[in-house]
């Protein structure tokens, strides 16, 4: 019997490719989305830190607070305004992924399939070439039986004269 051979190979390797691709992209998108996540916590970790410190600061340091909290305020927009088409963003990588995940089970389940009914192909013609091998030597076993069954004929006196 020929090797298993699945036929659709490069196939099955292009929608492995695409799906470590699609994991590849979702994983910048979740990176992208927790880093923007993460500059927001820090800008307001960071107005919550100066609003403490500038009580003590005094008059002169007021303008300054000022206008690092303007920034801090645009800033935290900003990110605010990110957050959401990062959070859309990676729902469509997790979408894309989950379809190349998907289109991938197909084609390993169809080749675990043709898979299983190759080795029953296999098994069967095993079993077909031990049966005529059974058969043969039971065969080549009876037809020796016989002979070796049979009394051997009587040998001639040397003579020519029975004993």
């Amino acid at each position: 019997m020929k090797p298993f051979h699945f036929h659709l190979d490069p196939a099955l390797r292009w929608r492995t490719t695409q799906l470590r691709i699609q994991q590849e992209n979702m994983s910048g998108a979740a990176q992208k989305l927790a880093a923007l996540q993460a500059e927001l916590r820090e800008c307001h970790s960071a107005l919550r830190a100066g609003a403490g410190e500038l009580a003590s600061a005094g008059s002169a340091a007021f303008e300054a607070w000022a206008a690092y909290s303007e920034r801090c305020r645009r800033r935290i927009k900003s990110l605010g305004d990110q957050i959401p088409e990062a959070q859309k963003a990676l729902a469509l990588q997790q979408h894309k992924m989950m379809e190349a995940h998907r289109n991938l089970r197909v084609l390993e389940n169809l080749k675990r399939d043709e898979k299983e009914d190759w080795n029953r192909e296999l098994d069967r013609e095993t079993g077909k070439l031990a049966d005529e091998s059974f058969h043969a030597r039971l065969l080549s076993v009876q037809r020796l039986a016989p002979r070796a069954a049979a009394p051997a004929a009587p040998a001639a006196a040397p003579d020519g004269l029975a004993r």
